[in-house]
């Protein structure tokens, strides 16, 4: 009997420690982590790497999504508005409005490009919010999705540190390559370039920023696929109808008026005068 509630209590201990707490709640620790050393190497890489993403002809309206109440990949990018929600109500941060990602407040098919900064895989339910940003993209507007890799140092490193350290960056859904691939296409979203990026983190030999180690300069060279991120850009694509037969046109038949003869109507004054 003890030694049951003993494999019970370990298997509450670890669906605890491996949950996925709603984005509202972890956004304070996770502003702590992204300031962290860690958190600063990697943000730098990401930015690196976006440059070669975001789409150079400007947009009308970008919308920011990401982990952190703060802004943490700042730029306008080319659009003539540039705005971002926040998830927590506690610590809004910079964010123009407070709302849950997996129902935002805004009409279909409204904004030019959605940026997803670890949004997805920090958020309890990812495919919702993916699906939210495809209702709000236009036709052809694009989705810049950053993610966390699980194939990767950190991705491998966070099973066991998850288990003795209390940190929200540990707990987040792994959410593979192939796999947000096929939720793209369900949405619509088709894949037109991807990057990664931060391969020697975050053993701490990655170099500086303005002079990355021999690790970081080989995977980007090579494009090796087990980067701390990757970054996906995604267009979406509305599938519009096909006629198989020309539009049958039915004519129209006005009623037609017939021609009235235009009397003078005098007044009879006036036809009395001119008797």
């Amino acid at each position: 009997m003890k030694l049951r509630e003993w494999l019970q209590a370990a298997s509450n201990y670890l669906d605890l420690r491996s949950t996925v707490s709603p984005l509202a709640d972890s956004q304070q620790s996770l502003d702590s982590w992204f300031h962290s050393a860690h958190g600063q190497f990697l943000l730098q890489r990401e930015r690196q790497a976006l440059e070669q993403l975001i789409p150079q002809p400007g947009a009308h309206r970008m919308l920011y999504l990401g982990a952190s109440s703060c802004r943490l990949l700042p730029g306008d990018y080319n659009h003539l508005h540039s705005f971002c929600f926040s998830a927590s109500s506690t610590s809004p941060g910079s964010a123009s409005a407070v709302a849950d990602f997996d129902a935002l407040p805004l009409p279909s098919e409204t904004v030019d490009t959605v940026l997803l900064h670890h949004a997805l895989e920090f958020s309890e339910y990812p495919h919702e919010v993916l699906s939210e940003v495809s209702r709000v993209l236009t036709p052809c507007g694009q989705a810049i999705i950053v993610v966390l890799n699980p194939n990767s140092l950190f991705g491998l490193g966070k099973w066991p540190a998850r288990l003795f350290l209390n940190q929200a960056a540990l707990r987040h859904h792994s959410l593979r390559y192939r796999r947000l691939l096929d939720w793209m296409r369900l949405l619509n979203l088709q894949p037109e370039k991807a990057v990664s990026g931060c391969y020697s983190w975050p053993l701490g030999f990655g170099g500086s920023e303005d002079k990355p180690s021999l690790i970081e300069r080989a995977g980007q060279k090579i494009r090796l696929p087990w980067g701390a991120f990757y970054i996906v850009r995604a267009r979406k694509y509305t599938v519009r109808m096909t006629p198989l037969q020309p539009p049958l046109w039915r004519s129209i038949s006005a009623p037609l008026v017939p021609n009235i003869e235009k009397t003078a109507l005098r007044n009879p004054q006036c036809q009395e005068k001119d008797d």
